[in-house]
Order: C-alpha cells, then sequence, then structure tokens
C-alpha cells in the first residue's frame, strides 16, 4: 500500500501548482456606491475567472457517511489536504480555519451554506474515528474526510493538490509531503479559488466576502 501511495504522490506531485500559486489579482476595493471590485495583485488568493467543474469523486467523512460530488453542491467549501500526524502545519492551518469559520459565522448572512473539509492524504493511519477526534479538537462542525488512494488521488489531482507518503521499514512511523495551500470550491462543485501560506483568518475572511459577492454579481 506504501508503493500505491508514492505512485499517486508522486503523480500528482508532477501537477504544477506554480500556474495556481503565482499572481493573485483580488482586493477588497470597492466603489462607494457600488458593489464592484478592483482586482489587484494579492498574496492571498488566486481567484479563477472561469472556475474549474469537479468530476466524480467518492471519499468517506468521519462518520463513513459518502463525501462525493455532490456533498460538495450547494456550499462553499474550503478544503484543506494533510494527515493527523502532522507535527505542526496541519494543526496551525486548521486552527487558523477554525477562526474563519467563526468571523465568517458571526459577520456573513447564510453562513450555513459553507463548510470545511480536512482531506486526509494518509488513510493508512487514520481512520473515520480518529478523523473525527482530530478535527473535532478545532470545530465540531469540520468534516474529515479520506479514501484509498485511488480515490484521494482523483480528488486531489483536480485540484493540484501534491502530496507524497515516504515508504520506510517502520508500518506506523513515516512522514507525508503535502501542500498547505486551501482550496476554495463553489457552490456548484467548482474549484473557485485557493488560498497560499501563510494562512491568516482575517484576511481569508475578507477575500471570502468579496469573492461571495463576485459570485452573487456574476449570478443575475
Amino acid at each position: 500500500m506504501y508503493r500505491t501511495s508514492l505512485k499517486y504522490g508522486a503523480m500528482i506531485a508532477t501537477v504544477t501548482l506554480g500556474a495556481v500559486l503565482a499572481g493573485a489579482w483580488l482586493a477588497e476595493v470597492y466603489r462607494e456606491h457600488d458593489a464592484r471590485a478592483v482586482l489587484l495583485p494579492d498574496q492571498v488568493i488566486t481567484l479563477f475567472p472561469d472556475p474549474k467543474p469537479l468530476t466524480a469523486f467518492a471519499l468517506a467523512d468521519q462518520a463513513n457517511r459518502v463525501f462525493d460530488l455532490a456533498s460538495l453542491k450547494g456550499k462553499w467549501s474550503f478544503l484543506f489536504f494533510g494527515f493527523t500526524h502532522c507535527p505542526d502545519v496541519c494543526p496551525t492551518a486548521l486552527a487558523e480555519l477554525a477562526r474563519v469559520r467563526d468571523s465568517i459565522a458571526r459577520s456573513t448572512p447564510g453562513a450555513e451554506d459553507i463548510q470545511f473539509v480536512f482531506v486526509s492524504v494518509d488513510p493508512n493511519r487514520d481512520s473515520a474515528s480518529k478523523l473525527g477526534q482530530y478535527v473535532d479538537y478545532f470545530a465540531a462542525s469540520f468534516l474529515g474526510v479520506t479514501g484509498d488512494n485511488a480515490q484521494i488521488g482523483n480528488l486531489a489531482g483536480q485540484l493540484g493538490a501534491a502530496y507524497q507518503v515516504a515508504i520506510t521499514p517502520e508500518p506506523e512511523n513515516y512522514s507525508v509531503v503535502h501542500t498547505t495551500a486551501v482550496f476554495l470550491l463553489d457552490p456548484l462543485a467548482r474549484y473557485h479559488a485557493v488560498f497560499t501560506p501563510p494562512h491568516d483568518a482575517a484576511a481569508i475572511s475578507r477575500r471570502f466576502k468579496v469573492v461571495r459577492k463576485l459570485a452573487a454579481g456574476n449570478a443575475t
């Protein structure tokens, strides 16, 4: 299974993240009497003018419920890829996302259509129960999802979310290298934007507010 993990990790790593993570153009600058945003260089977010629709995938959440394309429909979804044995990057990112969730809940009407999803790329060690305990530490509403290597690779590959599981002689002691970006999917299950590290809850919340207003304007 470790060889399979490496195979998919290496395959995904070939997906170039530069085009995704380089140059962002969104800033929260409005005219006084309308809601038109000015697009400027931005170090926090890359917003895609033509969001990419995702294709079918199938994972399972911490309650062993199916998490698939339909699970993304009707919600803004923040996705972060990692693993529960992660010593620092994952806890830090999820703590910031918990603050984002709190900020959105306080200031955004209709915040119930937003979800935060932790995608484990380490299914060998991250069982459903372990995922549940892990994400619940940060926020009770967070979802933890995973699947087999092919299923994880399918979703990660569509987003350019690079990761690689190391092969070691010790079955429970190995490292995982993974992207630290946060991926934003819109209620049509399209890859809408990506937030680049280092993550800051206040900055992410402000950018998301603008993204949501822009999306609502384009829908009218």
